[in-house]
């Protein structure tokens, strides 16, 4: 990043390099300040001001050129403005200039990669109301131990949102937390190193309705002076070091709609009362030692969207009537002690998108009643005692496409149709008499069944197909092998890939057996885990389906185009391990999560700007590989467009082309088609229309650009994609965007 001085010290020809950051041209009073770009061999960059002649966006239309540069961030630092200013006005002390005092949001500095301590002078910013310096490398002051910056902010006496997240900072909050301004709405600080415990004194700021301090080495108790916050709708505190049972104070909060409790060290029973708390949605509870039995008021909650309390030691039976929970699309209660059967009522959650009972001691058989699970995606019933058959009527299950029935005692004909033909031998695993396909793992069920005059003959039968199975395997074993030695690539070919070698095993333990809490995305040819290995690396295993081949085909292409990618937008691939029926690439793990993640979390929001940015990052990532591999092809880079664009109308829309108002032969894109150009606010996500006035205004005029840049990408014929067809033209079309429709704010 280029340094501040270095922008001060002359007027023009300040050479940057393509990696540097780059400010844009804005105004202030009278005054615009334009840092001009331009696209010769080197970027320089102009700075110098003169008297206002035209609007601010006006003038950065007219005068940013082309941008050959991926990506340019907005930088207005409050120190280059006092210096501006002093430059102006030297008989003016810095402390003096009322401009930048009043300045109300620091919003634009997220993502910027700041490094250094974040300074008390924010202190002085009297009316500042949004802090948000997330995402940045900034990092404690060493001559404390407490996070001393935070004792300056309590001037700041109209501050709503405090936004620290992923960032270095490993101190302790102070004390003097509670006495920030009473306004303040959220405090966030998820993934630093902040250490010590969470003060009492938290309980003062009475106005907060979001509190994230996950993923830091907190300790202690939850202070029960949380109680105090009764506006509080989100409280997270996941992957801690937190101790002690949960506080009854939590169910006194009337307005809790997500508490997150994950990866901690909690103890003691779930408490009742969480089952009065009528406004609950989200209750994460995993990887916790909670012991007991799951309260029965708990299932009362009737509009409990996700309930997760995986790998703890509860136990009891499960509840006969588990069709209370009406809307619940996450049910996680795996690895835990659970015994007894699983209740017909199952069949009454509808909207489950997520079932886990993994790893307890539940018996009896699969209910039929699992027919009715129409929205279910992942299935994992594994590591139990259930016995009898698997319903044939799953194969109503058109959206399942994960299931893991393995280590079980189930019998009889693995069915064949609906989402079963997707599946492999991984899914039936280690189970008492199950046959079906071949793809399954299992022997052929007619030599088995056919046969039923004596007990003798079915034996017979049985001990021959055994034995012709593992003689065919074991020939095609010797054939394919030889074959692939020949024609496919071995790990040896795939040179980039040359890190450790890596087992199966250590991929099942590290991912705690393909267990649902480590399942982290899926797509149509392989599901995303995250994992933890023996070394302690945190890293993202993808595990694909090698049925059928094209799968098989996708592996080995996937590997052959990773082998050399280097690029800041592109996963890092650690090794791979493969086999016949296995293919897994070990990657670099992205703490941050998904955008789907983000874009569909009841807690988390992104505003247009970070939806651009993200979208301007994955058009840098497939220029890169567009232009580095040859991919550039016409029909690979139509569809590329093309799916590029449905991905513009999702992400600004907050609807998903699955969605259930799209039925009837209504597409995303039909739908967004209609609603262009006048009717764009009825389709847009109602989260980024909140602005008032010409704010909003603004906003409404870059959606429907973006909104029409999408319909440009989407259209039928590739040939009327041409002007698009190329993804730098979409990348400086959406950084022009950003420019003009958010300009720095001052």
């Amino acid at each position: 990043m280029v340094s501040i001085e270095k922008l001060m010290a002359k007027e023009e020809g300040v050479e940057f390099r393509e990696s540097d950051r780059l400010g844009v041209s804005t105004e202030y009073g009278d005054k615009v300040f334009e840092l001009r770009l331009q696209t010769t061999k080197d970027v320089y960059i102009e700075i110098f001001g003169r008297k206002r002649t035209t609007s601010c966006r006006k003038f950065i239309k007219n005068n940013l050129g082309p941008l050959k540069i991926c990506r340019n961030s907005v930088i207005l630092l409050i120190e280059f403005m006092k210096r501006f200013m002093e430059a102006q006005n030297p008989e003016r002390g810095s402390d003096e200039h009322e401009e930048v005092r009043e300045m109300k949001s620091l919003e634009s500095l997220p993502g910027n990669q700041f490094i250094g301590t974040i300074p008390k002078t924010l202190g002085s910013l009297g009316v500042l109301e949004y802090l948000v310096l997330g995402g940045n490398n900034f990092v404690s002051d060493t001559s404390s131990l407490e996070l001393n910056f935070l004792t300056s902010l309590p001037s700041c006496r109209k501050l709503k949102v405090l936004g620290l997240e992923y960032n270095l900072l490993n101190g302790t909050i102070p004390t003097s937390i509670g006495n920030l301004s009473t306004s303040l709405g959220q405090l966030r600080a998820t993934g630093n190193g902040i250490m010590g415990t969470v003060p009492h004194e938290i309980g003062n700021l009475s106005s907060l309705f979001a509190v994230s301090l996950s993923t830091n080495h907190l300790t202690g108790s939850v202070p029960t002076t949380i109680t105090r916050l009764q506006k509080l709708q989100g409280l997270e505190l996941s992957d801690n070091s937190l101790r002690g049972s949960i506080p009854t104070e939590v169910c006194h909060l009337p307005n809790l709609n997500s508490l997150f409790l994950r990866r901690n060290h909690f103890s003691g029973p779930v408490p009742a009362c969480l089952g009065n708390v009528s406004s609950l949605r989200y209750l994460h509870l995993a990887g916790n030692k909670l012991s007991s039995s799951i309260p029965k008021s708990l299932w009362n909650l009737k509009d409990l969207l996700e309930l997760d309390v995986s790998s703890n030691s509860l136990s009891g039976n499960l509840p006969s009537r588990l069709d209370s929970l009406t809307v619940a699309r996450l049910i996680n209660l795996s690895v835990n002690q659970f015994s007894g059967n699983i209740s017909a009522t199952i069949g009454g959650l509808q909207n489950l998108v997520d079932l886990s009972l993994a790893h307890n001691t539940l018996q009896g058989s699969i209910p039929e009643t699992f027919r009715s699970l129409i929205s279910l995606v992942t299935l994992n019933q594994s590591h139990n005692n259930l016995s009898g058959v698997i319903p044939k009527s799953l194969e109503a299950l058109s959206r399942l496409r994960y299931l893991n029935i393995s280590f079980k005692k189930l019998s009889g004909e693995i069915p064949s149709g609906g989402p079963f033909k997707n599946f492999a031998s991984q899914s039936f695993a280690s189970n008492e008499a199950l046959c079906g396909l071949t793809q399954f793992g299992v022997p052929q069920c007619h030599a088995i069944y056919r046969s039923r005059t004596t007990k003798t003959v079915v034996f017979i039968s049985v001990i021959s197909v055994v034995s012709l199975t593992i003689l065919v395997m074991g020939v095609l074993f010797v054939l394919i092998r030889r074959r692939k030695s020949k024609k496919l690539p071995t790990e040896n070919d795939m040179q980039p890939i040359e890190h450790q070698r890596i087992t199966y095993h250590e991929i099942f333990v590290a991912t705690n057996g393909f267990g649902e809490s480590n399942l982290i995305g899926s797509g149509s040819f392989g599901l995303v885990y995250k994992g933890v290995m023996s070394d302690g690396m945190v890293v993202a295993i993808k595990v694909f389906k090698l049925h059928p081949e094209k799968a098989l085909r996708s592996f080995e292409t996937e590997c052959e185009v990773l082998r050399n990618i280097r690029h800041r937008n592109l996963t890092k691939v650690i090794t791979s391990c493969s086999n016949l029926d296995f293919g897994a690439l070990v990657l670099e793990y992205m703490p941050n999560g998904s955008l789907e993640d983000l874009l569909y979390s009841h807690y988390h929001y992104l505003d247009i700007k970070q939806r651009l940015d993200i979208m301007i990052d994955v058009a840098c990532a497939l220029d890169y590989l567009h232009h580095e591999y040859g991919l550039g092809g016409s029909v690979s880079t139509s569809s590329d467009v093309y799916s590029y664009g449905i991905m513009l109308m999702e992400t600004f829309t907050r609807t998903k082309p699955t969605d259930e108002r799209l039925a009837g032969g209504m597409t995303l894109r039909l739908w967004v088609k209609e609603s262009f150009p006048n009717g764009i606010t009825k389709v847009a996500d109602m989260y980024l229309l909140r602005q008032e006035g010409e704010k909003l205004t603004r906003d409404v005029q870059c959606l429907t650009f973006i909104m029409e840049l999408a319909l440009e990408c989407t259209k039928e014929s590739p040939e009327e994609r041409e002007f698009v067809e190329r993804f730098p033209d979409l990348t400086r079309s959406l950084v022009l965007t950003s420019l003009i429709s958010h300009p720095p704010p001052l």
